[in-house]
């Protein structure tokens, strides 16, 4: 049986059916026993749907460009930081 470790990693991929269907007949079989692997599968399952089921967001005016400047911000504190030498 495969692991948690090997489903969680291939979690993906059974879910765009992008394997071959030994695999995808182990993974069913494990995340029907296991309810850590069930969880995770649920939960990546949902979020796709509820991603396809949005429309477009949209940010409020000027938020973007607010963003984009702390992100700005942050970068170049980061940059200072690791310049600094070490004592």
């Amino acid at each position: 049986m495969m692991t948690c470790k090997e489903i969680l990693d291939a979690l993906s991929d059974y879910v765009d059916a992008d394997m071959k269907e030994e695999v995808v007949t182990e993974m069913r079989r494990h995340i029907g026993v296991c309810s850590d692997c069930r969880a995770e599968f649920d939960t990546l399952t949902m979020t796709i749907k509820l991603y396809k089921h949005e429309s477009k967001a949209s940010m409020p005016d000027g938020c973007h460009d607010r963003l984009v400047k702390v992100l700005e911000i942050e970068k170049t504190k980061l940059k200072r930081s690791s310049a600094k030498p070490e004592s």
